[in-house]
């Protein structure tokens, strides 16, 4: 019986701080969201930095999409549990490079406003060893960018495609 109010009181909570969360997200931000996304009903908002945030499901897929408060898009992130669903020049590259042999912590598409090219981001971190890396990759497969990502946790934001 205490596990079951225990579940009851956790689950008053999650739902408390969902709205509390959705509560705080501008309506500028709302609306741009609803546009970009009309068909997306079920969403859990959160607040890092000066962005908001939505995180929902679409068509199979977990995305994150960043918005700044005034309702501006900044970039929708898609994760991928397997490099067999990117773009095959992508995949075809990674196993080519050094960083293949690392554990691969997460794979993303970053999709970005006005018509920019989509960027594939892999996520590594060495065995038995707190080193983490990004790889940026264009669709096409070539490497844009390598970053540590050690001291940041992998975090990915807008302000890294600026």
């Amino acid at each position: 019986m205490k596990k079951l109010k225990y579940a009851i009181a956790s689950l008053f909570f999650l739902f408390a701080m969902t709205l509390t969360i959705n509560a705080s997200t501008p309506q500028a931000v709302l609306n741009a969201f609803q546009k970009l996304y009309p068909d997306v009903t079920d969403v859990v908002w959160e607040k890092k930095g000066t962005y908001d945030i939505a995180c929902f499901m679409l068509n199979g897929f977990e995305r994150n999409a960043w918005f700044t408060r005034d309702g501006v898009w900044k970039m929708t992130e898609t994760d991928f549990k397997s490099l067999n669903i990117i773009p095959a020049p992508v995949a075809k590259a990674f196993w080519k490079s050094t960083m293949a042999a690392m554990a691969t912590q997460y794979i993303r598409i970053v999709t970005l406003p006005d018509n920019q090219p989509e960027v594939i981001v892999i996520d590594v971190q060495a065995w038995n060893s707190p080193e983490e890396f990004q790889l940026f990759y264009s669709p096409d497969g070539k490497l844009l960018e390598t970053l540590n990502a050690t001291e940041t946790g992998g975090e990915i934001y807008p302000d890294l495609f600026n």
